[in-house]
């Protein structure tokens, strides 16, 4: 089909027309263009601040109250003396190393444990140092903690009083760490007499005197020995029974031969002499 033969096309005009009214654009205010961000701002900056400055400041936070627990030997009442110039100073900002050494004085507190109990609480968890014997110091008494390390002197309201009692015959005093190996060594060589146990006198380094509940004399031993000494010991015991009798004092230190003292008759006025007997 050729153009000249296209069916004609029924074309319409639309008039124009104009809109009867003009669109209007609202300008927008100023003011509360910049407040919006200046309320962003102060919500992010502003309430934490007040909320800050309320924790620091309110009457609130400040300490009222000390929670004590662990304790055995130091009293509660000590620790809120010592406290007591902290109280009501503001909980959140209270410095635990001034807690801390607000309550180091004590002899008996190893180490503590401090938490803050919003609003007004403090609580300590206390690790005490545990007696192990007593330290006889000429005519007063000084707990021992089981590394040989003096606590605070002997207080029986306070601490136990059946203890290892342990003597110095030495000055200066040698370290008593090595007191509480020994009556360990005793326990596992002869637990019978360590049961009996009552007083270890250091007499030098590794040489002690024990006291024993289970022998009418004193032994004097060297650490590291007593397995093959008292073994010894043990299998002469009916020979120097029936040699000396009664006994004053037998020494094992020396290798192959025991060292004893008998006890003299009354009779005699003269100082009974060490006899060896050989082993």
């Amino acid at each position: 089909m050729s153009a000249r033969e296209l069916p004609p096309i029924d074309a319409k005009v639309l008039p124009f027309r104009r809109p009867t009214a003009a669109v209007r654009f609202r300008r927008r205010n100023r003011w509360l263009a910049l407040a919006r961000p200046f309320a962003q701002a102060l919500t992010l900056v502003g309430l934490p601040l007040a909320l800050a400055l309320w924790l620091f400041s309110s009457p609130t936070f400040g300490l009222a109250a000390i929670e004590v627990e662990g304790h055995r030997y130091v009293e509660p009442a000590w620790v809120e003396r010592a406290l007591a110039p902290l109280a009501g100073q503001n909980l959140v900002l209270l410095s635990l190393p001034e807690v801390e050494r607000a309550v180091a004085p004590n002899p008996w507190i190893e180490r503590l444990t401090i938490d803050k109990r919003l609003p007004d609480r403090l609580r300590l968890v206390l690790v005490e140092r545990r007696p192990a014997a007593l330290l006889r110091r000429g005519a007063s008494l000084v707990y021992l903690d089981e590394r040989g390390r003096e606590i605070a002197p002997f207080d029986p309201a306070r601490g136990p009083g059946d203890l290892l009692l342990v003597s110095v015959a030495t000055r200066p005093a040698p370290e008593l760490g090595g007191v509480f190996a020994l009556a360990r060594e005793l326990e596992r060589v002869a637990p019978e007499w360590a049961a009996s146990l009552s007083e270890i006198e250091v007499l030098g380094e590794n040489d002690y005197r024990l006291q024993l509940g289970a022998l009418d004399y004193p032994l004097t031993v060297r650490a590291g020995t007593l397995g093959a000494r008292l073994a010894e010991l043990r299998r002469l015991a009916p020979e120097l029974e029936r040699r000396y009798g009664a006994l004053r004092r037998v020494d094992l230190r020396f290798d192959r031969r025991i060292v004893v003292q008998p006890v003299e008759p009354a009779s005699r006025a003269r100082a009974a002499a060490p006899e060896r007997v050989r082993t």
